[in-house]
């Protein structure tokens, strides 16, 4: 059966008994209930996303459990989970940290298996260039890979994903079936907007996975302090970096000896690899911390390899943290 039926009078289109499409249906609906409790609903979901120490101790920061979720849908009325993401946009751009553009991005991210949400936004670095830039979606994306897992999907606000965050997001393991939610009712599929991706099996590797441990035999000198050196390894085992087999690890020491830590994620494509300064960066935010929390800053890479972080990492953490010393160790055994 058609949607509508059309006539051509006065050669206009005239529709006659249109039945609202999906989209508009779902639009009018999260219109509906952002008016009556929009405020209410991200209060208290911004009440329920892991914040601070306790959140770090689980990898839990910016992230609502499936459990909390589920008891939001019900106490206000949400029929569907993309509904609640959608809503919870606006509450996901408090994360945001965009002081060059001043455009602030929301993104909400459906994790595959829990079932949790991940609130994310996008972060700009002014005095250095561009190209260190996280956006959103690469901020939930990359969360989701540090926790050991991935999304299958993510609500925005407005527009959909750029060309850089539509090949990021290809080359995890959902790939083109990740769903892309929006608050206007629009929901479709990352292989809709992108359906010819340059992905990880043109260079015969596999998708990016969070949970897998890449490089098994990775070691540093034993100059390298035990608990700094523990995490530095994990880090380095769990980064994806199989087209320069040249793995990233960085540890932000906090105030009070509060660690965080981030590992690379290259991309197929290059270019939207996630540094593992970024990645850190991330987790930092996520958790309810800020740059000036840092203390010291530790880098494992590949000294003079296919890939060294080294510069990159020393540059951008002059710009977000200019007094925090920098120790770069180099890979022993990758």
């Amino acid at each position: 059966m058609c949607r509508a039926d059309r006539f051509l009078a006065n050669n206009k289109v005239i529709r006659v008994n249109s039945i609202p499409s999906p989209e508009t249906v779902r639009s009018d609906r999260i219109s509906a209930i952002e008016l009556e409790s929009g405020p209410a609903i991200r209060t208290a979901a911004e009440a329920m996303a892991g914040r601070g120490r306790d959140a770090l101790k689980a990898n839990a920061g910016s992230v609502i459990a499936a459990a909390d979720a589920k008891s939001l849908c019900e106490t206000f009325g949400i029929g569907a989970i993309e509904d609640l993401m959608a809503l919870l946009v606006e509450t996901a751009r408090l994360r945001a940290r965009p002081p060059i553009s001043g455009f602030f991005v929301g993104a909400v991210g459906l994790e595959a298996v829990s079932g949790d949400l991940i609130l994310g936004g996008n972060l700009e670095f002014p005095g250095t260039h561009l190209g260190f830039s996280v956006h959103g979606e690469g901020f939930v994306a990359t969360r989701a890979f540090s926790r050991g897992t991935g999304v299958e999907a993510i609500a925005l606000r407005g527009a959909f994903p750029c060309g850089h965050c539509r090949q990021y997001l290809s080359e995890f393991a959902v790939g083109p079936a990740l769903r892309l939610i929006d608050p206007r009712g629009n929901l479709l599929q990352l292989g809709d907007l992108y359906p010819s991706p340059f992905g990880p099996d043109a260079l015969f590797e596999a998708a990016a996975a969070g949970d897998r441990i890449s490089f098994p035999q990775i070691a540093l000198s034993a100059d390298v302090p035990g608990e700094l050196a523990e995490l530095l390894l994990y880090e380095g085992r769990h980064a994806h970096a199989p087209y320069s087999r040249s793995p990233g690890a960085v540890v932000l020491m906090l105030k009070g000896g509060v660690p965080v830590s981030g590992a690379s994620v290259e991309s197929v494509a290059f270019n939207p690899t996630m540094p593992p300064l970024q990645a850190a960066l991330i987790d930092l935010l996520a958790h309810g911390f800020d740059y000036s929390d840092i203390e010291t800053a530790a880098l494992a890479t590949a000294v003079g390899g296919p890939v060294d972080y080294s510069r990159a990492t020393a540059e951008l953490l002059s710009v977000v943290a200019p007094d925090v010393p920098l120790s770069v160790y180099a890979w022993r055994q990758i």
